[in-house]
């Protein structure tokens, strides 16, 4: 009887652990580990934002230094954009967990206002930096 209690805890605990390790997968920011050289990114960004700040992945990918306030800051500066991509294509309220959608409809928005097409093409370019900071 008594082994077969430390066989059920042993796999509770292996299950605990595994799970303990996928979560913190899961969204994991990539390490800064270098500057980037922004003058290699064709985008918009407002360099001078602190928000925007970019560095280096250990692939050499441009990734932002605190994707929260990167997030934060384009949710801020596109705001247009974002409830645009939201209302043509029913999607919730952008967040760290939605973002993808935004990226692959931001560069397909439908609309005669040029300001906010533009926003919705520097929408998926600011996506395909914050992507880079997850992988």
């Amino acid at each position: 009887m008594e082994v077969l209690q430390i066989k059920k805890y042993l796999i509770v605990l292996f299950i605990f652990s595994s799970m303990l390790i996928l979560s913190a997968c899961v969204n994991s920011p990539a390490h800064v580990i270098g500057e980037y050289d922004t003058t290699k990114l064709n985008n918009v960004l407002n360099e001078n934002n602190e928000a925007y700040s970019i560095g280096t992945n250990k692939d050499g990918m441009p990734i932002f230094k605190d994707t929260n306030k990167a997030l934060e800051q384009a949710s801020f500066d596109y705001a247009d954009g974002f409830a645009a991509i939201q209302g043509q294509f029913n999607l919730e309220p952008i967040n760290n967990e939605n973002w993808d959608s935004y990226k692959t409809y931001g560069w397909q928005l439908t609309t005669d206002d040029e300001n906010i097409k533009k926003q919705g093409s520097e929408i998926t370019q600011f996506f395909d930096i914050y992507e880079n900071s997850f992988k």
